[in-house]
């Protein structure tokens, strides 16, 4: 008996449908799947294309080159991409790739070590180009701002709804980003480096930050070690901040024999960061259910500020 197509259409969307709906990519039994169904007939064939296209993470040079020179007609499926461990001798292919995909891409994941995003003009010029971004996660530690002036910092992103960032420095500058992106709601920063104001503190660029991002429903401060360093940043922002309209959580990823540094941001990277202060994470796994602690900067327990 055969199905009708509407009803293979949803069956094979459920299976493409990952567990936790903002991860990038599919796992590999599901890949395995979409190979086959593309195998088994011309109706399958044009179904599951689409959708396996649709979400891309790519961990390697080969892999860079492979999909950069596909079909403009398999290209055209990517709605989401995730670039992991990419060294910046690669900026040139990648900006060759998001110039490629900008008018489809909505999701957009770069794990690029050091401030190569912007010193490369290349680079620059695409992700302007992607206009249509409403998720960007920009991970690998960049201690500089995306842009640095005399550009823009932002690229007319105003589609942009979550942005997560590794490490930028917290000033009117950053602020002033911030204030640009309309629809703006979720908001993660990795390790800030807030600006201190006068009176050796960052609770004014903190109450700015706040300010600035208007639509903002959820910020995520992420700290990769429980250091005095950011434990006394968080008392201050603590001590500092009394009353928010925003929730803000703090996370301290706690690293543990034998996690690296980059698996731990690779982890923010893939798409299931917005559920770490969930009851979601608890399906996770154990594995990655040790990295994370979740914490109100409202109401932090007393066994970590004392």
């Amino acid at each position: 008996m055969r199905l009708p197509v509407e009803l293979l259409q949803h069956i094979i969307r459920v299976l493409a449908t990952p567990s936790h709906h903002l991860q990038f990519g599919h796992s590999e039994h599901v890949l395995h799947a979409f190979h086959q169904l593309r195998l088994a007939s011309h109706t399958l064939h044009n179904i599951a294309t689409p959708l396996l296209y649709s979400s891309i993470i790519i961990t390697s040079h080969h892999e860079l080159l492979a999909f950069l020179y596909i079909s403009p007609s398999l290209q055209h499926h990517c709605r989401a991409l995730q670039l992991r461990h990419a060294n910046h001798t690669l900026c040139p292919l990648i900006a060759d790739l998001l110039r490629v995909l900008s008018p489809n891409l909505r999701r957009l994941a770069l794990d690029v070590p050091g401030n190569q995003l912007a010193l490369s003009m290349p680079m620059r010029e695409a992700l302007q180009s992607c206009v249509h971004l409403q998720d960007y996660t920009r991970s690998g530690y960049s201690p500089m701002q995306l842009f640095p002036p005399p550009f823009s910092f932002w690229p007319g992103w105003k589609a942009l709804c979550r942005l997560v960032l590794d490490g930028p420095l917290v000033d009117n500058t950053f602020i002033q980003g911030i204030a640009q992106l309309p629809h703006l709601t979720h908001l993660a920063i990795i390790e800030p480096r807030w600006h201190y104001s006068d009176d050796g503190t960052e609770v004014a660029a903190f109450l700015g930050l706040l300010k600035a991002g208007r639509s903002i429903q959820r910020i995520l401060l992420i700290y990769c070690e429980a250091t005095e360093y950011y434990l006394n940043s968080l008392r201050r922002l603590k001590g500092g901040v009394t009353e928010l309209d925003v929730p803000v959580h703090y996370v301290i990823m706690r690293e543990g024999p034998p996690t690296p540094m980059s698996l731990i941001r690779m982890h923010i990277g893939d798409g299931t960061l917005w559920e770490l202060d969930s009851q979601s994470l608890l399906t996770l796994g154990h594995e990655r259910v040790s990295l994370y602690q979740s914490y109100s900067l409202s109401f932090p327990p007393q066994s970590v500020f004392t």
